[in-house]
């Protein structure tokens, strides 16, 4: 069953790095994205999910949502747009996103699109890994304790 586990893991990490690398298409991309997207996984993720597998949660949707907050939650922490910063005016491809430190309608929905497409990573992740552990019989092993 760690086998099991040990794949999961290393595919929930795989996932979210093709996809993210796909338009590279150098292998210095897939290193350092699998690098971040493996640290997510051992880091959120596995203690997460070790902690779903005591309590003996198993819904492919859980896992999916919790995989979405782990994907958005980081990203959203370290490019939350409210600054404290008067006087300062900040636009993006020619679209004025934040005045005065304070974000704009068009600031607020580019941070809600960062947070879906990491989410969507995370969750593409986290599908992966709980297919996995499906797949194997790991999750029969689990309910079955």
């Amino acid at each position: 069953m760690a086998f099991a586990w040990i794949g999961a893991l290393l595919l929930g990490a795989l996932v979210p790095t093709v996809i993210v690398s796909l338009p590279f298409w150098s292998a210095e991309a897939l290193v350092v994205i699998l690098a971040f997207s493996l640290a997510h996984a051992l880091v959120l993720g596995l203690p997460i999910a070790l902690v779903y597998r005591a309590k003996r949660w198993q819904w492919p949707g859980l896992a999916v949502a919790t995989g979405f907050l782990i994907g958005a939650v980081p990203i959203g922490v370290f490019t939350w747009p409210v600054r404290n910063e008067p006087r300062s005016t900040s636009w993006a491809n020619g679209v004025l996103v934040s005045v005065d430190g304070i974000p704009t309608l068009a600031g607020w929905l580019d941070f809600l699109r960062i947070l879906g497409v990491f989410g969507g990573l995370g969750a593409a992740g986290a599908l992966a890994f709980w297919l996995t552990l499906r797949w194997a019989g790991a999750l029969d092993d689990a309910s079955s304790e």
